[in-house]
């Protein structure tokens, strides 16, 4: 039985995202406000530690934020599969991240960043394909990788980063349709150059992009 369906109507249930087997633990606790889940959003992004968020001080506080919310999303996603020692385990807590999301867009929020995303989505119309298309990038991941041509390769790329840019578009204010290819132009770029960045290391978790 699932658990979320089969909390009690005063309860919520959150998913914490998880460094050790099995990845996802629920408990029931109070889940935060919006206001609050920015907070923690700009908290997860903060530890982080990327050189993406300089950026997001040139936005309007809304912008910002929302920002924050998309960029803590997909961390809590790439870590579920990257930091996976245990490929089973990580598939399974990424297929309940994805129920997680749908539920969160339903307004079932599950996990104090589910909140401000939701927010962000209603906000800024941005398609939720685009959310999902991060967590099954990510759970491509998983286990032995290998790509034989580039025709194989782009559509990963497309979901673990053109997917992102697709979903920044709208909460920059971008409503031009011809927008639209070079965001997932400039993806694929972006995650070639990671790939090229990180051969060695790829190639040591049994991935092979290029």
């Amino acid at each position: 039985m699932n658990p979320i369906a089969s909390a009690p109507a005063n309860q919520e249930i959150r998913a914490v995202a998880t460094r050790d087997p099995p990845y996802t633990i629920r408990t029931t606790v109070p889940l935060p406000p919006p206001d609050e889940s920015y907070a923690h959003c700009r908290r997860v992004t903060r530890r982080a530690g990327s050189s993406f968020p300089i950026a997001f001080r040139l936005l309007p506080r809304a912008e910002r934020d929302a920002m924050h919310a998309l960029y803590a999303f997909c961390r809590v996603t790439d870590d579920l599969a990257d930091d996976a020692t245990d490929p089973t385990a990580a598939t399974t807590a990424l297929d309940e991240w994805r129920h997680a999301l749908t539920d969160a867009l339903a307004g079932r929020p599950t996990d104090p960043l589910h909140p401000a995303l939701a927010d962000a989505v209603t906000r800024f119309a941005i398609p939720p394909e685009h959310l999902f298309a991060v967590i099954d990038g990510a759970r491509s991941d998983l286990g032995p990788v290998r790509f034989e041509s580039f025709a194989d390769l782009e559509p990963y790329c497309h979901k673990v980063a053109s997917a992102v840019g697709l979903a920044c578009l709208p909460i920059w204010g971008v409503t031009d349709p011809r927008a639209i290819e070079p965001a997932k132009a400039a993806g694929v770029a972006f995650q070639l150059t990671n790939i090229l960045r990180d051969v060695a290391e790829d190639l040591a978790r049994g991935r092979v992009y290029l």
